[in-house]
């Protein structure tokens, strides 16, 4: 049977410049999977079209090829089923409007379309309202898709039911939601990501263009090596669709992908997506042997983040000799209270501190996630945030991300806020890829989180005065600012 994956246009604010691109893993591994036993097409829109960008409504581009083209692909190619990933809600209208689009032809009424991602697995219900949506996958894809497959091709419909992990609507137009499906624990099991069928070329010359971020300056390939995290961070959706246990690929496992991706495409920088590739130390280390045993002289980093009290000196020495360059912790606040009682992520600061500064001493790079605007937080710990990576940037670390507190669909934060009433008024779908505050308590309006914020980004060297005035379209208040930060850099120094 003919099975069409698509990963659906990238949108972002226009003030974030033109949009970097991504390759999409999830897309990557149900296609892989899939092709044992069809034959399967992925339409990666953002990374085929990255240089088509479209002013739409809101300040935002949409990146990515147009919803014609898709269409005359997947009319080329005569699917049964189209597969569409939504792994943010803030792209959720932009893949029904490719849903809508596509169903709208003739020729494709009677194929059928099943949503998988994060945004789809925390709100199947909202998502099987929409008429053309016909299934939707809740959890780790791979199997549910593969089953699905095999049942659209060989089964009834009343064998749909049997296909764990799946909702969908009967003929009464009721929901069904089948038994929960398992999480793989052998990782292993699952075939190396189906890059072969992603724009490869496509996605190496954007990178050079249009560079991630405080990336390094190779293109990168991603990687994901472990699923599920047992930690109970109140702003995290990732153990929605990967859930709580932690589960890991061996390190021969790992290290044979590696070399593949090297014998493929050459020495890219190689991105480990994982929440916490270091959870196991004992399997990072043989990682680490391996990559340097076989002299595969790669650069990786750790762009979603790794937690500090996983790293110690030693394992970061050993982690630079295999090519580590560049790692991310996520200090989230530098008040201790809001880490432990706000947050629920039971990390020291203190431990913060001397991994920034080990990491420092070893040669490499270090990044640090912040989030403001917790409901429980103040300004003035806001201020103690911004205080403390002032002190972080004086042990060494070099990046800084601060981030709006966002109630994403499915998480303790989101429930928190719809419960206390502290949602703003122009929260939606849309507004997640907004990049605005979302929540205000009777601590900080929106506007105040604006000011705070862009304080906070002058933490990074690249900040000037003139984006500070454009965040908060408020010159007196960003000279106010940059006076803020010359009385902190003076202090911490």
């Amino acid at each position: 049977m003919h099975v069409c994956l698509i990963n659906p246009p990238r949108i972002q604010p226009k003030a974030w410049g033109k949009p970097s691109v991504y390759q999409p893993m999830d897309i990557a591994y149900v296609a892989a999977v899939l092709e044992k036993k069809h034959d399967v097409l992925i339409i990666d829109v953002p990374n085929e079209g990255w240089e088509l960008l479209k002013e739409i409504e809101g300040g935002k581009y949409r990146q990515g090829l147009p919803n014609t083209e898709i269409v005359t692909r997947i009319q080329n190619f005569q699917p049964k089923l189209v597969i569409i990933s939504i792994p943010y809600s803030g792209w959720s209208t932009a893949a029904f409007d490719v849903i809508n689009t596509i169903k709208t032809s003739e020729d494709n009424k009677n194929l059928k379309i099943a949503l998988i991602g994060l945004h789809s697995s925390s709100r199947p219900n909202e998502c099987l309202t929409h008429t053309n949506v016909d299934f939707v996958v809740i959890g780790e894809p791979e199997i549910t898709i593969l089953e699905l497959a095999n049942t659209l091709e060989t089964g009834t419909p009343q064998d749909l039911k049997n296909v764990k992990g799946l909702s969908f609507k009967d003929n009464n137009n009721k929901i069904i939601f089948t038994t929960p499906r398992p999480f793989i624990e052998d990782l292993d099991s699952l075939p190396f990501p189906a890059r072969h069928l992603l724009p490869m070329k496509e996605f190496f010359e954007a990178a050079k263009k249009i560079p991630i971020s405080g990336n390094l300056k190779k293109p990168s390939i991603r990687m994901l090596t472990t699923r599920g995290c047992p930690y109970s961070c109140v702003f995290c959706s990732n153990h929605i669709t990967m859930g709580r246990k932690w589960r890991a690929r061996s390190a021969e496992n790992v290290v044979a992908e590696i070399e593949q991706i090297v014998k493929t495409y050459g020495k890219h920088q190689i991105d480990f997506l994982d929440d916490n590739i270091a959870f196991n130390r004992e399997r990072l280390v043989k990682i680490c042997n391996l990559l340097i045993e076989k002299r595969l002289n790669i650069e990786w980093c750790t762009p979603n983040g790794v937690r500090a009290d996983a790293l110690d000196p030693p394992l970061l020495t050993l982690m630079r000799k295999a090519g580590c360059k560049k790692i991310l912790i996520a200090p989230e606040s530098g008040v201790q209270r809001i880490v432990d009682e706000v947050l629920k992520k039971k990390q020291s600061l203190q431990h913060i501190e001397k991994t920034v500064s080990a990491a420092h001493k070893a040669g490499i790079k270090v990044g640090c996630f912040f989030i403001l605007g917790m409901i429980g937080e103040t300004k003035e710990d806001m201020k103690q945030t911004i205080q403390f990576a002032h002190k972080l940037r004086h042990l060494g670390a070099e990046y800084f991300y601060f981030s709006y507190a966002t109630p994403l669909y499915g998480t303790e934060l989101y429930r928190q806020a719809k419960e206390g009433n502290h949602l703003t008024n122009d929260f939606n779908d849309d507004a997640l890829s907004a990049v605005q505050p979302l929540i205000e308590t009777p601590q900080f309006t929106a506007d105040d989180l604006r000011c705070i914020a862009a304080e906070a980004n002058l933490v990074n060297p690249t900040v000037t005065h003139e984006r500070i005035i454009r965040a908060i379209r408020n010159p007196k208040k960003a000279l106010e600012i940059l006076l803020a930060r010359n009385k902190i850099k003076h202090k911490i120094s």
